[in-house]
């Protein structure tokens, strides 16, 4: 019996910016087109322009009119297309319509995630922060979206790049404020989602998770601060007890290489800027962001819109390219009785 391919949305982003490009450029690879069955949600107007710029051989496409149903095909790529952009696309510029036209997708795909239990996840292409707050939608990006439509009170966000994934304990937050975040139950919940997280969609039963201190030499006993000792070795010593492999705090200035050579499956960081620098040093053209706590897989190249180059036919598709193919193995190694995951709820004795 053929096995069913899982079934994978993948939202086109800012008009403006360079979303349907990479997109199209991944799925003209027929490996990875074939992975799954794939779902569109822009504007198809918007996506035959950009075919016909890139001089590409135009993809049988699946028009969907009944989102009730959802009956995709796994022949086709399939598309919703909500018929947004009547207007000249304004590209490598800020503009609210253009905001607004990427608000709707996403709204179009947590419609579909929350109604319907045909997709398995979703990849999420590029939006502008500015575009998105000048449509009236004030969220910081993706991760608030979603975290907010789906009351996931614990949504964390992990950058995945060859043998390095990070998760991070505080997001988007000015630095002076993560401090005071950083408490022991913060710590222990992302440690257990992490352990959660290896264990479901990467197959790793007993991962080892490093946990970066906060301060400079992890605080160095003390002496250039005290959130080591007050809550994260504190957290770390509750998780060992339940018998999570986990080490640390190390310091952050070391601990990257150690985690992209093996030593570890995978470090918690504590804030945005500790986890981002040497990730994208290392992944900038590859890493992928995703969004853990959801009750579904949803996965971002881990760049922005692009503006410098929207439009001319410059975009790598290399990060878009990891992203889905780690949104379908992500999907694959769900047991295929369960289409979609619960949103995580740390246990009542995690915060000891």
């Amino acid at each position: 019996m053929k096995k069913k391919k899982v079934r994978i949305g993948i939202t086109l982003g800012d008009p403006a910016g360079i979303g349907a490009e990479i997109t199209l450029k991944a799925l003209s690879d027929k490996k990875l087109r074939d992975s799954a069955s794939f779902l569109l949600i822009g504007d198809y107007g918007v996506t035959t322009h950009i075919q016909r710029q890139l001089n590409m051989k135009a993809f049988n496409f699946h028009i969907l009119s009944d989102i009730g149903r959802l009956n995709l095909s796994e022949e086709m790529i399939n598309f919703i297309n909500l018929g947004n952009v009547t207007y000249k696309i304004p590209y490598g510029k800020i503009d609210a319509r253009c905001g607004k036209s990427a608000y709707e997708y996403i709204n179009m795909a947590c419609l579909l995630l929350r109604s319907n239990k045909n997709l398995d996840g979703i990849v999420t292409a590029p939006i502008n922060k500015e575009s998105l707050n000048l449509a009236g939608h004030h969220f910081q990006g993706h991760t608030q979206i979603l975290a907010q439509r789906f009351k996931a009170r614990y949504a964390r966000m992990m950058f995945v790049g060859g043998n390095l994934k990070v998760l991070l304990v505080t997001i988007h937050i000015p630095l002076k404020n993560v401090a005071p975040l950083i408490t022991r139950k913060e710590i222990q919940d992302t440690i257990f989602t992490a352990q959660r997280t290896m264990n479901t969609y990467f197959g790793i039963k007993k991962p080892r998770i490093a946990v970066c201190g906060l301060n400079p030499h992890a605080g160095e006993d003390g002496l250039f601060g005290t959130e080591e000792k007050e809550h994260i070795i504190p957290a770390i010593k509750k998780a060992r007890a339940q018998k999570i492999n986990v080490e640390g705090p190390f310091p952050a200035d070391s601990l990257f290489w150690k985690a992209k050579e093996g030593e570890f499956d995978l470090v918690i960081a504590m804030y945005h800027d500790q986890a981002c620098i040497p990730f994208k040093t290392l992944y900038f053209d590859k890493g992928v962001n995703t969004t853990l706590g959801l009750p579904f897989i949803r996965t971002s190249p881990d760049h922005g819109t692009a503006f410098d180059i929207a439009g001319m036919n410059q975009a790598d598709p290399t990060a878009m390219i990891e992203a889905i193919k780690l949104a379908v193995d992500m999907a694959n190694n769900l047991p295929r009785t369960r289409k979609k995951t619960k949103i995580y709820v740390p246990h009542q004795d995690h915060s000891g």
